[in-house]
Parts: C-alpha cells; sequence; structure tokens
C-alpha cells in the first residue's frame, strides 16, 4: 500500500471540503458521488413541509343569551 494510499474507512470519514473536484482523486471523487446520492436518498424521505392554511378562521361574533347561532 502506497504511504499516500488511504482506506476506505478513512475516505469515508474524511473532509473533502477543502477541495475543487479537479484537484480529487477517483476515489475521492466516488465518495463525494456516495455521499450525494445518500443525502438525496434520505432528503426524499423527509415528511413534507407541514401545510399552510387555505382559509381564515371564521370571525368572532356577539353572544346573544337565548339566540340560535348561524350555521
Amino acid at each position: 500500500m502506497d504511504e499516500f494510499e488511504i482506506t476506505d474507512d478513512e475516505l469515508s470519514q474524511a473532509d473533502l471540503s477543502h477541495l475543487r473536484v479537479a484537484e480529487m482523486t477517483d476515489a475521492q471523487k466516488a465518495e463525494l458521488r456516495r455521499r450525494y446520492f445518500e443525502f438525496v436518498r434520505v432528503a426524499a424521505k423527509a415528511p413534507p413541509k407541514a401545510a399552510t392554511p387555505a382559509r381564515r378562521p371564521p370571525g368572532t361574533a356577539k353572544w346573544i343569551p337565548g339566540a340560535k347561532p348561524r350555521s
């Protein structure tokens, strides 16, 4: 093994953010691609954002004792 070659385990934990894609080795590019597709797979399973209510809640009405409420 070369002294500059890193193992798969070390590569999966390596910080690649300081490298440009043009400077990466084939193994680093493959790891970056794997991380991206892992992120996309996890993000696709995320719950959707909560929907905003389509209508406003009804306003307040004056209460009159003995009167029937409007529908």
